[in-house]
């Protein structure tokens, strides 16, 4: 953070003058352009985050926007070292506790946390039913989708261009590659990628040819191995059976996703309890509607205007009937 302020602020005399002054008060030391902090100082990051942005706020007129990526991520690595050294500290709730006072105390200071998914679960791990933190609840939740269906079409387009990919139809194979991707910008690359490798001319068959093998390959070349994964990492949490017996909340999501991908359509609340009641001894409805609430918030579902809940991408639930055996 500290190196990339330097670099936006070198042009300003005034401000680079009163930045080389931070720099000396918090005995930090520039080695290849990198700004280091000794490591005794470093237990002191509370303060020194502090300074900085505040300084920084101070002594200079442009609105400053602080920028931090996988956030949840980060937090979970903090939280883990410190369990596994025995702490009883709580650096991880600390960190986003201080950038919130931060916010609060600095009118002109903005900041935006990103992550793929999981902000919600760290940080009930991190309160552990003890804090009353609420350290992003000044910020707006901005939800990144998948672009517009104009958009979509013109990557679709711009691609099959740049790879000189010949089409029997190039509206038809543009319509079924938006399609088949759900307008994710990331699987249309994928998948005239993929197109672009073929000799034939490309058709809508080719498209859906080239989606199916990429959902069943079993070196999952689209990453999508992750949706399942990470249900172990952000749902941990320990329920009991009708017989006191542990049950995994991840294994509760995987049956609800399960039930959920291979119905026709959305599914109520007590339509998924149901299904969950009769595969697992397991009758405690309010978890079934928090893990529901927490599968939509981490984009597996979504939720219509009847409080039934689907899969937010057919891709996704398409890849989730293979990957689970469900397909008929």
């Amino acid at each position: 953070m500290l190196t990339d302020l330097k670099k936006y602020l070198s042009k300003k005399a005034k401000v680079s003058q009163w930045f080389r002054g931070l720099i000396e008060s918090i005995q930090s030391v520039e080695v290849g352009g990198i700004i280091k902090i000794p490591s005794e100082k470093e237990k002191d990051w509370q303060s020194i985050l502090e300074k900085v942005l505040t300084d920084a706020c101070r002594h200079q007129t442009d609105q400053l926007v602080f920028l931090w990526d996988e956030v949840p991520y980060m937090l979970q690595k903090i939280s883990a070292i410190e369990r596994r050294s025995g702490s009883r500290n709580n650096s991880a709730l600390a960190i986003v506790d201080s950038l919130r006072a931060l916010r609060n105390e600095n009118p002109t200071l903005r900041m935006v946390f990103t992550g793929s998914v999981g902000l919600h679960h760290v940080l009930q791990d991190l309160r552990d039913g003890e804090f009353a933190s609420q350290p992003t609840n000044d910020m707006e939740k901005v939800e990144i989708g998948p672009l517009t269906l104009h958009y979509a079409r013109a990557l679709a387009r711009t691609l099959l261009h740049r790879e000189d990919i010949r089409c029997t139809s190039e509206d038809a194979v543009v319509e079924r590659i938006v399609e088949l991707t759900d307008r994710v910008p990331f699987y249309i690359h994928r998948v005239v990628t993929r197109m672009a490798l073929l000799e034939e001319d490309a058709s809508p068959k080719t498209v859906e040819e080239v989606v199916d093998r990429q959902l069943t390959d079993v070196s999952d070349p689209w990453e999508m191995e992750h949706f399942r994964n990470r249900l172990n990492i952000y749902y941990r949490k320990q329920l009991a059976s009708v017989e006191g017996k542990v049950i995994e909340a991840a294994s509760v999501a995987k049956a609800l996703l399960n039930h959920i991908a291979a119905e026709a359509h959305p599914q109520s609340i007590d339509e998924c309890y149901a299904d969950l009641k009769s595969r697992m001894r397991f009758q405690d409805r309010d978890e079934v509607v928090q893990i529901l609430n927490s599968l939509a918030k981490d984009y597996y579902l979504t939720r219509n205007s009847r409080g039934r809940y689907e899969f937010r991408f057919p891709l996704v639930r398409k890849w989730w009937t293979l990957a689970q055996g469900l397909a008929q």
